[in-house]
């Protein structure tokens, strides 16, 4: 009786136990529920950005800030929906955030291994912790995500969680979401995976480095065949499938399209960069935008190349890649490796342009009553400018001792001959005219003749870009349209055309520009282009330019405009005569590359300029024995002594 009575007690002690748990348990419950959808946590809107080349092909896809695609839940394979399912949560689509089946299985299992052996986060929660929270394993961060995940599920479809969880899961290798993870393991889009590829692909985010097929081939093996089992166990697919699916062979590409230095990453940035600064457009960003740009992609992957090629040490390099004639920039390399350092040095970058500024002195010069054949006297000279003295040098100091012509002076690049143009015009000439072109606070100094002013390449290359486009000014660009995804037309570029410059004096400068890779133009030194003159098979105006740190070449003809820069970030001397010679090799190999199935012709010579046979350097007639070649005057500026000749006057032309 005793006993029954002592079993009854301790029923009864049991029983109350269990309701004051239950009670407790209940209160909690609902308290944390209570509490949880007080929260106001929602998951971002999605902006996606497409990037599509000159070509119409797609070359970058930009979500919510990161290089990363986006897709939408009917866009994905419904077997890797199903194998995520499985593997991290069966009762995915029954639950209300929490699977309290599951979290009283793995606290069971806790207990008897003594230790956390058994996660039980649903993937609503795992989609908190990413949008939310960081990976700390503290109980804090745990209710937090417990909490979250029932906020988001009273506010969102099961289908609108599972989308965003697809689309920022971390697959390794800097890959986040599904479509990105199936690009680069695969090369092909989510939608398109086979059931293997799939189970390969759901099997990483448990432990990204150590479950990716690339470097853990092994593990990731044994983890999709685990998952093609639960899939079959839970009747997403026959056995026919699975026995399939099992005798498949993976092969992986590891390639990242997003990021990779084949999809023109420094054009990338400039062109997100140019989106932001477009009124308007950011109200439409989380419809979808589709963004149509002037990159040559192809163009651009053998520039990649032959900068390899090129580029052996750690010198640097910024290039700009433009049709003159439209302002469209067909390239942006802002560095040798956009993955060891993303600055872009063609943009930002401030460096001296060197002699490649003479060309707009010798313009300012024709516009000011100079011809091809004005000479002065070229040889060691100190000039007095306001008490204070100043002494260029030419390069290797080598002077010719003797009146030369500005045709000779450019060819060479010889600083006194600039510098005394640039005196005899007055400082304010050259300072104006730059500004003209669009640069601004161009100091007035003597040096300003031989480029001790700080220009970026893209800045240098929109005042070039007046010069190939026979003095008329077009704003460069990069984004020709957007438009939704829907097609509707949001921003399209409009170019206006303002003239910088008189035609013919352009003309006549093209002509003396071509100068350089003379190779007939030769006495107390060659001209500036004569190394790579022989590689060249069409016709282009150019400059390059040095200082003790940069290298510059420029050139251009009426339908390409190439500008490039070499040197060193930390403004190291340039001691290499093969690093001196980098910019123009690059020249020579990008242009004859571009125009290797393409026809170009050169400027037509406007009805204001003719021609006249002289020695390009005396700017003279030639003698029996010299070299003569076509030199350019407007009709209204012809030098005295060409008057005097019967077949070169004004009623003859």
């Amino acid at each position: 009786m005793k006993k029954k009575k002592l079993i009854y007690k301790i029923n009864k002690i049991i029983r109350i136990s269990l309701y004051i748990s239950i009670v407790i348990f209940s209160t909690i419950t609902i308290g944390f529920i209570i509490l949880a959808n007080s929260l106001d946590y929602t998951i971002p809107e999605i902006e996606t950005i497409i990037l599509y080349d000159k070509d119409n092909n797609q070359y970058l896809s930009y979500s919510n800030g990161k290089k990363k695609s986006y897709v939408k839940l009917e866009d994905i394979n419904e077997y890797l929906i199903d194998a995520f399912i499985s593997i991290e949560d069966k009762r995915y689509f029954t639950h209300t955030g929490l699977d309290f089946i599951r979290i009283c299985k793995a606290a069971m299992v806790d207990i008897i291994y003594g230790e956390a052996k058994q996660g039980a986060s649903t993937i609503t929660q795992q989609y908190a912790r990413n949008l939310f929270l960081t990976m700390d394993k503290t109980w804090k961060r745990k209710l937090s995500e417990m909490m979250i995940a029932l906020n988001l599920e009273s506010k969102y479809s099961k289908e609108e969680i599972l989308e965003g969880y697809l689309n920022s899961i971390y697959f390794d290798h800097g890959i986040y979401g599904v479509e990105d993870a199936a690009l680069y393991y695969f090369g092909k889009h989510s939608k398109d995976l086979t059931l293997l590829e799939a189970a390969s692909l759901a099997a990483i985010p448990k432990g990204p480095t150590i479950y990716s097929p690339i470097k853990n081939t092994e593990n990731n093996k044994l983890r999709r065949e685990l998952i093609l089992n639960e899939m079959q166990e839970d009747g997403s697919i026959t056995t026919n499938e699975y026995t399939n699916a099992l005798s498949e062979e993976l092969t992986f590409i590891g390639i990242n399209k997003n990021k990779e230095e084949t999809q023109a990453p420094y054009f990338q940035d400039y062109v997100l960069t140019i989106l932001k600064e477009i009124p308007g457009i950011k109200e439409y960003a989380h419809k979808g935008l589709k963004v149509e740009t002037t990159l040559d992609l192809n163009l651009n992957n053998q520039i990649t190349n032959f900068i390899t090629n090129r580029i052996y040490n750690d010198l640097e390099t910024s290039i700009i890649i433009m049709d003159p004639s439209t302002g469209e920039i067909l390239s942006i390399i802002g560095g040798t490796s956009y993955k060891e350092n993303s600055y872009n040095k063609a943009i930002y970058a401030k460096r001296q342009p060197a002699s490649t500024i003479k060309p707009f002195l010798y313009l300012t010069a024709l516009e000011n009553g100079f011809t091809s054949s004005t000479t002065f006297t070229s040889e060691k000279t100190t000039f007095y400018i306001k008490n204070n003295t100043y002494t260029p040098k030419n390069y290797n100091d080598s002077y010719p001792n003797s009146e030369i012509s500005l045709a000779y002076a450019l060819s060479v690049s010889d600083n006194i001959y600039a510098v005394k143009t640039h005196l005899f015009l007055g400082m304010e000439k050259l300072k104006n005219n730059l500004e003209s072109f669009g640069l601004s606070n161009v100091p007035k100094i003597p040096s300003l003749a031989l480029g001790t002013y700080e220009v970026t390449n893209l800045e240098w290359s929109s005042c070039y870009q007046i010069l190939a486009n026979e003095g008329k000014k077009i704003e460069p660009f990069v984004i020709k349209r957007i438009t939704s995804m829907e097609g509707e037309v949001l921003y399209e570029n409009t170019t206006s055309t303002i003239t910088c410059a008189e035609k013919s004096d352009v003309y006549i400068l093209n002509e003396l520009m071509t100068n350089i890779f003379d190779t007939n133009i030769i006495y107390n030194t060659r001209p500036t282009g004569i190394q790579i003159s022989s590689r060249l098979t069409n016709t282009f105006a150019a400059k390059s330019g040095s200082t003790d740190t940069d290298n510059w070449m420029i050139g251009y003809n009426k339908d390409l405009l190439v500008s490039i820069w070499t040197g060193y970030d930390d403004n190291r001397l340039i001691t290499s005569r093969s690093d001196k010679l980098v910019a123009k090799y690059l020249f020579a190999d990008i242009v004859e590359e571009y125009f290797k199935n393409k026809n170009t012709t050169w400027y037509q010579t406007p009805d204001d300029v003719i021609s006249v046979k002289l020695n390009p350097i005396t700017g003279f007639y030639g003698s029996f024995s010299e070299y003569t070649k076509d030199l350019y005057f407007r009709r209204s500026n012809i030098p005295w002594y060409l008057r005097l000749v019967p077949n070169v006057t004004e009623d003859n032309y």
